[in-house]
Parts: structure tokens; C-alpha cells; sequence
């Protein structure tokens, strides 16, 4: 149960992120630091669905250890 909880706080990090970052470009669009802010929300956005997918998969992988069982 642990791991869907990290995955569902992963995805919502991430999307937050996204939104912050989108909002960024269309408010901020013709500040350079705020487009520099933006690209940095996007790419810490990509790590957090990276992450959670990362997390999803592991939860979700045949272990030899635990079929025995």
C-alpha cells in the first residue's frame, strides 16, 4: 500500500509542477528568468512521472522471493 501512496503523491507533485510551469510561460512569457523558471518546472515535473512510474513498475514486477509463498 505504501507504494500506491507514493505513486498517487508522485503524480500530483508532477502535475502541480506542470501547471506552475504552464502558467509561468503564459504569464511570464517575455521575462527570460521567468522561461528559465518554467524549463526547470517542466523538468522536475518529468522526474516526478518518471519517478512514479519508476515506483509503479516495481510494484507491480513478478519477485521470485514472494511467489514461493
Amino acid at each position: 500500500m505504501k507504494r500506491i501512496e507514493n505513486v498517487v503523491l508522485l503524480k500530483v507533485i508532477g502535475s502541480v509542477e506542470l501547471i506552475f510551469a504552464l502558467a509561468m510561460f503564459y504569464f511570464f512569457y517575455h521575462d527570460i528568468p521567468a522561461l528559465v523558471g518554467g524549463f526547470i518546472l517542466l523538468g522536475l515535473s518529468a522526474n516526478s512521472f518518471y519517478q512514479a512510474h519508476k515506483c509503479y513498475q516495481r510494484q507491480y514486477s513478478p519477485r521470485n522471493s514472494d511467489s514461493s509463498k
